[in-house]
C-alpha cells in the first residue's frame, strides 16, 4: 500500500485520503515511505528528530485508539518528555500522547531530499515507464538520481512513489545493501 498525504483526508482507508477537498478542488500531495522501507531507514542509522507535521505509524496502535491506526500526524512534542502528541490521518479519533520510541517515522519525499542535500548531494527525481516481471503493460516507476560534486558516479534509486525512490537512494548512502546491489560477504 502507498501511503499518501493530503491536505484533507476522508477515512475510507489508512493512508489512502480523498483527491478532492469539500469545495470540489484538488488538494496538494505529498507521498511518505511505506513502513517497511521507513523500518529498513531507521535500521541503517537515519535519525529522527521530531518535528510538527511529521508522519509516523504507532507500533501496536490498538492502545491508543482501540483499533488499527496506520498513519499519525505530530501535532505536539516534548523533547524532555520524549513523548510526541499525535492526531491520526483519518481525523475519528482525538489527539493523544505516544511515547517516541513507540513510533516509527515515514519520512515524506521532501524531508529526505532535505536530509540529502545537507550532505551536499543533488537530488533529480522523475517518472519512468517501465516492464514489470510479468505485467502485460508498462508501468509508472519512479526514480531519482544523486549527485556530489567531485564525484562522478551517480547513485540511483527507484520506487513506487517519490518518497520510496528517494528512500532507495538514501539507503544507498548508508550503505544499506539494496536488491540489485552486489554483497561481497552473504
Amino acid at each position: 500500500m502507498c501511503y499518501s498525504r493530503w491536505q484533507e483526508v476522508a477515512a475510507d482507508g489508512v493512508g489512502r485520503q480523498s483527491e478532492l477537498s469539500a469545495k470540489g478542488r484538488a488538494t496538494m500531495r505529498e507521498d511518505v515511505v511505506t513502513p517497511v522501507t521507513a523500518r529498513r531507514l531507521a535500521a541503517e542509522g537515519l535519525g529522527w528528530e521530531p518535528q510538527l507535521g511529521d508522519w509516523c505509524t504507532v507500533m501496536g496502535a490498538e492502545h491508543v485508539s482501540e483499533t488499527r491506526v496506520g498513519l499519525w500526524l505530530v501535532v505536539v512534542y516534548s523533547s524532555a518528555t520524549g513523548l510526541l502528541g499525535l492526531a491520526d490521518a483519518a481525523g475519528m479519533w482525538p489527539a493523544t500522547q505516544v511515547a517516541q520510541r513507540d513510533c516509527l517515522w515515514l519520512p515524506t519525499a521532501g524531508k529526505l531530499k532535505t536530509w540529502l542535500r545537507a550532505r551536499g548531494y543533488r537530488v533529480a527525481t522523475g517518472e519512468s515507464l517501465a516492464m514489470l516481471l510479468g505485467s502485460t503493460s508498462p508501468t509508472t516507476r519512479h526514480v531519482c538520481r544523486l549527485t556530489q560534486v567531485g564525484n562522478s558516479l551517480p547513485i540511483d534509486g527507484e520506487g513506487m512513489n517519490e518518497a520510496e525512490a528517494v528512500a532507495d537512494a538514501v539507503l544507498r548512502v548508508l550503505g544499506a545493501h539494496t536488491a540489485d546491489s552486489s554483497r561481497s560477504v552473504w
